[in-house]
């Protein structure tokens, strides 16, 4: 690496990744919408900046999820609430989790300052 004058390198690290547990809250500016792939399935990655220490998350959608975030939410404040389990739906063992999603009416940030998505890198 060349000389960085008087310039300071931090590292950027990659988001917390979260697994809700009932009760589990996170909250923070709508950075990223990605496709992750997990055991072969293509399934939506949220990525969230909490505005106050920068820290950032990324988890899974669900069909919950997916149904109430949009790419159209980018840039806004967006707030996820792991809120129980339905034990009536069960898959591989486990219940399904049911969330709440509250999104901000009008952006809390500039869409400039988001994350490189698949969208934005040239056909291969």
């Amino acid at each position: 690496m060349g000389n960085n004058g008087s310039f300071n390198m931090i590292e950027r690290e990659e988001p917390k990744f979260v697994q809700f547990t009932v009760g589990d809250i996170v909250a923070g500016v709508l950075t990223a919408v990605e496709t992750a792939e997990i055991k072969g399935k293509r399934v939506a990655r949220f990525i969230l900046q909490d505005l106050e220490s920068g820290n950032q998350c990324a988890f899974l959608g669900t069909a919950q999820i997916n149904a109430k975030l949009r790419r159209t939410d980018l840039g806004h404040l967006v707030e996820v609430r792991c809120t129980g389990e339905d034990a009536n739906v069960v898959k591989n063992g486990n219940r399904m989790k049911l969330f709440r999603v509250f999104v901000s009416d009008k952006a809390a940030s500039s869409t400039d300052d988001l994350f490189i998505t698949e969208d934005d890198l040239p056909d291969m």
